[in-house]
C-alpha cells in the first residue's frame, strides 16, 4: 500500500530505512518514480550500480515514527470513500465496510461480517482490487483472520 499512499503525496520522505543484516540502515532518496498505485521505483543516493540496486529489489521499506505521522497522518481520511463498499474475500462477499480506522502501522477497513466487526488491513498484500464503479473491494484475506 505504500506505493498507493506515496502516489497521493505532493512531497516525499527524504529517506527510508532498509533492514540489512538485522540492522536498519538509512537510504536517502534521490528520485521517486511511481508508475501507478501498485508499482514504481525509488532511487537512492549511493546506489549507483546495477549490482547494488539488485541487492535491494523487493526489500521492505521502513520509516521512523515522526516521518509516518508527517507524511501519512491523513491516510485514513483518504480511504473514507470505501465506507459503504462491498468487501469480498476473492469471490465471496464478506459484508459492507462500515468504517476506516487509522493505526500507527496501517489503515484498517472495519467490515460487518454476519453481525460481527472484522478489521482487515488495507495493504498491498491483501488488496487485490478496488472497483469504484461497482463500489467493491476484493481482499485476499489470510486464513484465520475472519
Amino acid at each position: 500500500m505504500l506505493t498507493r499512499e506515496l502516489k497521493s503525496l505532493k512531497k516525499y520522505p527524504t529517506h527510508f530505512f532498509l533492514e540489512v543484516k538485522g540492522t536498519f540502515v538509512p537510504y536517502f532518496v534521490s528520485k521517486i518514480d511511481l508508475k501507478d498505485i501498485f508499482s514504481g521505483y525509488i532511487n537512492f543516493e549511493d546506489v549507483d550500480t546495477v549490482e547494488k540496486a539488485k541487492a535491494l529489489v523487493n526489500s521492505e521499506l521502513y520509516l521512523d515514527e515522526k516521518a509516518v505521522s508527517t507524511f501519512f497522518k491523513k491516510a485514513a481520511e483518504e480511504y473514507d470513500f470505501l465506507i459503504g463498499y462491498a468487501a469480498y474475500d476473492k469471490e465471496n462477499e464478506l459484508g459492507l465496510i462500515t468504517g476506516i480506522l487509522s493505526h500507527p502501522a496501517q489503515i484498517l477497513a472495519e467490515i460487518s461480517v454476519n453481525g460481527n466487526e472484522v478489521l482487515i488491513p488495507i495493504v498491498d498484500d491483501l488488496v487485490l482490487d478496488i472497483d469504484k464503479r461497482k463500489k467493491k473491494i476484493v481482499f485476499a484475506v489470510p486464513e484465520g483472520l475472519i
